[in-house]
């Protein structure tokens, strides 16, 4: 077997190494930069939310709310029917910071996939979706 987690850790790394110049002065980063997606496709969501959604723990999520609010990207309000829990919004500014990391994860996107074939590109994202779904039911089940 070819070492797959070596070449998928090594691309991560360096993904995250280009994100982050990239976003470098924008108060933004490889790390933050999902939850701002998901808050975009999901809208006001809880933290546990947004946690189950991309596939991190509470704790990260927490950390990254703390860096958007701080940098203004999103809002955090006590939820309507329970005022114990908070629930995140993007604000004016976070919208409009998406198309930047979406440039930004496009552009890399366009770097790694120099020379692949369009056919070959919609196997990977296939085989990367089910990655995705084993690993999000591995960690669901260890949760129970």
């Amino acid at each position: 077997m070819r070492p797959i987690n070596r070449h998928v850790s090594l691309l991560f790394r360096m993904g995250e190494r280009f994100l982050n110049r990239e976003l470098a002065g924008s108060g933004l980063s490889s790390g933050t930069a999902p939850l701002l997606l998901e808050l975009r496709d999901g809208g006001n969501r809880s933290p546990v939310a947004i946690a189950a959604a991309i596939g991190v723990d509470k704790a990260y999520v927490t950390r990254a709310i703390q860096t958007l609010e701080q940098a203004g990207y999103v809002s955090v309000v006590p939820a309507r029917t329970d005022g114990r829990s908070v629930r995140v919004a993007l604000t004016r500014k976070g919208r409009a910071a998406t198309g930047r990391v979406e440039n930004a994860m496009r552009a890399w996107v366009t770097i790694i996939s120099r020379g692949v074939r369009q056919a070959d590109l919609d196997t990977v994202n296939v085989v990367f979706d089910q990655f995705y779904l084993n690993a999000r039911e591995y960690f669901i089940s260890k949760e129970e």
